[in-house]
C-alpha cells in the first residue's frame, strides 16, 4: 500500500510506500508548478528525461509528473490540490 500525508493548508503533501522494484527505495521531492508538461519539456532541453508524463489524479485533485535529472535523481512536479 501507499500512505498519503495531506498538506494542512498550503503546500504539497507527501506519501510513503514500498519500492516498486523491491529495491531500497528513494526520496522524491515535489515542486509545485502551473504547467507540468512545460516543465518536463524544459527539463528535457537541459538533459533530463521524463519518467512519468503528466498524469491526472482526480482522487487527490492534482496532476503530477516525474523527471530524472542528468545524474538520475528523480524530481516530482505537482499542479493542483494546493490551496
Amino acid at each position: 500500500g501507499y500512505g498519503v500525508v495531506p498538506a494542512p493548508e498550503r503546500g504539497i503533501g507527501g506519501g510513503i510506500g514500498p519500492s516498486q522494484d523491491g529495491g531500497p527505495g528513494q526520496v522524491t521531492f515535489y515542486v509545485e508548478v502551473d504547467d507540468p508538461a512545460a516543465y518536463l519539456a524544459k527539463a528535457e532541453t537541459l538533459g533530463g528525461r521524463t519518467i512519468v508524463p503528466p498524469t491526472e489524479s482526480p482522487q487527490f485533485g492534482l496532476t503530477f509528473a516525474f523527471f530524472a535529472d542528468p545524474e538520475g535523481h528523480v524530481v516530482g512536479l505537482s499542479k493542483g490540490a494546493v490551496q
